[in-house]
């Protein structure tokens, strides 16, 4: 995950290092240059408390800490951060325009997905899923068509995902699920009052989760065993339609699916093949 996208998840830094955690957001540069001591100095924190940031950032070192930063930043110049994500064209643009401008919008939003990704969290995802007896998906109302359509690339090779769209219905599903069920919750921004109640029915359950986010702070996160995030350029509301989030859970889901599909490729290959219908 980008690091300084994980340092901003992380609710519980003490006062002092908070200051240091706003201190790598605020100047990455300089943490990059100084040494042990200089940071100490220019950040107003001890040595101790540096190392404890460092540590629950899951670092083993500054050295790390600062290869970490490095190779974000060099992602921040990779991404392109001429694109408006809210309102990406304007009325007065040409249909070329138009179409230059939704191709800069779809190439920023994947690498900044794809920068936003834990490797080690999303091979845990990989492995819960494809150990789960039953794989059940709980998306907000904006998502239900990627969501459906990973429904069906998962029923394609014979794996069965149910789908629950309804507040009702998820209830419900949650109240019934087991301890060898997952649960895929996709929401932007977490804001469905009725989540957390699902949420702590199903930690009590100890049912395993997967939360499908943008990067902002949700509540209930902390009690999700894996955590995956759309690209989170794009505002909650007032924008033309969700061109950015919609591709960046596209593109999540894919992965999810062609990651899974290839733990058992032939397998799952002959499957189509031999199930194909038109």
């Amino acid at each position: 995950m980008n690091i300084f996208t994980k340092i901003k998840q992380i609710d519980h830094f003490t006062e002092s290092e908070k200051i240091f955690a706003s201190y790598i957001i605020n100047y990455p540069h300089e943490v990059l240059t100084l040494d042990l001591q200089q940071l100490v100095k220019k950040s107003y924190v001890s040595s101790s408390t540096i190392y404890r940031v460092i540590e629950k950032l899951g670092l083993s070192g500054l050295n790390q800490l600062k290869v970490q930063i490095s190779l974000q930043l060099e992602n921040r110049k990779q991404e392109k951060q001429d694109v408006d994500y809210n309102y990406p064209f304007h009325k007065l643009n040409t249909h070329h325009q138009i179409m230059s401008k939704m191709l800069s919008l779809y190439d920023q939003t994947l690498k900044s997905t794809f920068n936003l990704v834990d490797l080690d969290v999303f091979l845990e995802v990989i492995q819960t899923l494809y150990n789960a007896n039953n794989i059940i998906m709980f998306p907000s109302i904006g998502n239900y068509f990627m969501v459906e359509s990973f429904q069906q690339n998962m029923l394609e090779i014979g794996v069965s995902v149910e789908v629950v769209k309804e507040r009702f219905y998820q209830h419900w599903t949650a109240q019934s699920c087991k301890k060898s069920d997952v649960v895929v919750i996709v929401s932007y921004a977490g804001k469905t009052p009725y989540l957390n109640e699902i949420v702590k029915t199903l930690k009590e359950k100890n049912v395993k989760m997967v939360l499908i986010s943008s990067t902002v702070h949700i509540p209930f996160a902390k009690y999700i065993d894996y955590h995956l995030y759309f690209s989170s350029y794009e505002a909650s509301e007032e924008k033309i339609a969700s061109f950015s989030s919609r591709i960046s859970l596209q593109y999540l889901l894919d992965c999810i699916y062609a990651c899974y599909f290839n733990r058992d490729y032939d397998k799952n290959l002959d499957f189509k093949i031999n199930n194909y219908i038109d």
